[in-house]
């Protein structure tokens, strides 16, 4: 069964976390800083002096769909956590965009280059209507953000739908072969990326058991040095002038 599927594991996996409430509202505003990232990726594609007119004005209608959504999961996040939260600290981190590899100092479409870069838009922005999907099944509970949801999903619909025109019309122009490397490519760097998330996830777990046997470890030493040797409790006596000397003077010799 696809992941994405009723019961699929992409479907189990989102039940567990949009079913914590506390959860809801910070993924809300991590999405809003991805989305926003992503628009400030399309703006460049579309100031690239190499883009034909037709698939600029494309690039400019995705950056204003992912800042819409970037203002919509913002918005939702704040009215489900207000007050100074977890999710507010999120949103207002200016830094958060960089520091999460959403945008470095070359935009994607830099990176890549054109055919690449709508390969990239063409596979994430399908993966992410199904998710999109996913989440308004999943939200049944909360209808306006799964409304929310599915208005952004129809929009991943037309993203999805534009780019792979563009890939057909390139294939077709002679570039079949270009149009599959960099479908591998995309897809083989989405296979790291994913490798990478699930190995620092794995090492936090990991870090967090082995701590926890140390503490296990450690703690009968504890208690056994606590047994052995009680604390004293109460005020001690203090040292007179005679002894006070000979101590300072056993501690110079």
């Amino acid at each position: 069964m696809s992941g994405f599927g009723h019961f699929g594991t992409f479907w189990m996996v989102s039940w567990v976390v949009w079913k914590i409430p506390a959860r809801r509202a910070v993924k809300l505003a991590e999405f809003s800083h991805t989305e926003e990232g992503s628009s400030l990726d399309m703006l460049a594609a579309a100031e690239s002096e190499s883009v034909r007119p037709q698939l600029r004005r494309k690039f400019f209608l995705h950056a204003l769909d992912e800042h819409r959504h970037a203002q919509w999961f913002a918005e939702r996040a704040t009215i489900m956590a207000p007050g100074r939260s977890q999710p507010h600290m999120i949103l207002e981190d200016v830094s958060y965009i960089r520091d999460h590899g959403i945008r470095g100092d070359e935009s994607l479409y830099e990176q890549l280059g054109e055919i690449e870069f709508l390969t990239f838009v063409w596979l994430q922005e399908r993966q992410a209507g199904r998710q999109f999907g996913v989440y308004v099944r999943v939200l049944k509970d909360d209808p306006v953000t799964a409304r929310m949801f599915e208005a952004v999903k129809e929009d991943e619909r037309f993203h999805t739908n534009y780019s792979r025109l563009e890939l057909d019309r390139l294939a077709n122009a002679g570039q079949v072969t270009a149009v599959r490397r960099a479908a591998w490519r995309v897809r083989l760097r989405g296979f790291a990326q994913t490798w990478l998330r699930l190995a620092r996830i794995i090492g936090d777990l990991m870090a967090g058991v082995w701590l926890l046997l140390l503490f296990a470890m450690l703690a009968p030493f504890a208690l056994f040095a606590r047994y052995f040797e009680p604390l004293k409790g109460g005020f001690l006596p203090a040292l007179n002038g005679r002894e006070r000397a000979r101590a300072q003077a056993g501690s110079q010799a």
